[in-house]
């Protein structure tokens, strides 16, 4: 099987947030998706091994928090790239609560959702929760983060509705122009899309490197040509 044809499927950029007891967290997933108009049903698939995913099954409910399309990279990597087990995530980010106590961001999303839990589905290293919603607000205008913009934003290429600033955007068309463009070779993991991008080249990493997202192993990493 080709698991590289899992990149060509579309997905959001999402911060899913819960409280429980005197613990507030966030994550940030990829997967959140409508399911019905009437009733109001999401559906949001998560890690298991995620400190958000024992709360949310702990309490019962969840925000979805839809990022912008210019939401800073920062804030993805705050929710992103490390765990609640051992920080306040939400220390300098502004931020209210809903109805059920759990927290939403208020800088860089375009809207928000309260989830209760229905029912959750075991997908083997991930939970699906099935929401009904009970909140819903738009909170913003412009477009919505991707993941396949965040892949492009990451590494320091630019996506339509999002401008560069204009001496930036200059020198990148004058460099572009004078290099011949070459394939780029990204490894990606298979599992939840992230992209390694660190200085050593993936093929010497060693043999127990886990990727830093999901902690899957090197062996699930994929070669990516673009």
């Amino acid at each position: 099987m080709d698991n590289k044809a899992f990149f060509k499927l579309t997905y959001g950029l999402f911060v899913a947030g819960t409280t429980w007891e005197d613990k507030q967290n966030a994550c940030i997933i990829n997967t959140a998706t409508q399911a019905t108009s009437e009733p109001g049903r999401m559906l949001a698939t998560m890690m298991k091994t995620n400190y958000t995913t024992e709360l949310i099954q702990k309490k019962g409910s969840l925000t979805i928090s839809v990022l912008a399309l210019d939401c800073p990279l920062n804030l993805i990597g705050n929710f992103g790239f490390s765990s609640g087990r051992d920080r306040n995530k939400f220390e300098e980010i502004p931020y209210a609560l809903d109805e059920q106590g759990n927290p939403y961001l208020l800088e860089h999303i375009i809207a928000r959702f309260s989830c209760k839990v229905e029912q959750t589905i075991d997908l083997g290293t991930h939970s699906l929760f099935v929401c009904a919603v009970t909140e819903a607000e738009v909170t913003g205008s412009g477009q919505p983060m991707t993941y396949a913009s965040y892949r492009i934003l990451k590494t320091g290429g630019s996506v339509p509705g999002l401008e560069k600033p204009e001496t930036a955007a200059k020198a990148t068309e004058t460099a572009a122009a004078a290099v011949p463009e070459k394939p780029q070779k990204r490894w990606v993991c298979s599992v939840c899309h992230y992209v390694y991008d660190g200085e050593i080249p993936f093929e010497e990493l060693p043999e127990d490197y886990v990727c830093p997202v999901c902690k899957r192993p090197k062996s699930v990493f994929v070669l990516e040509e673009s």
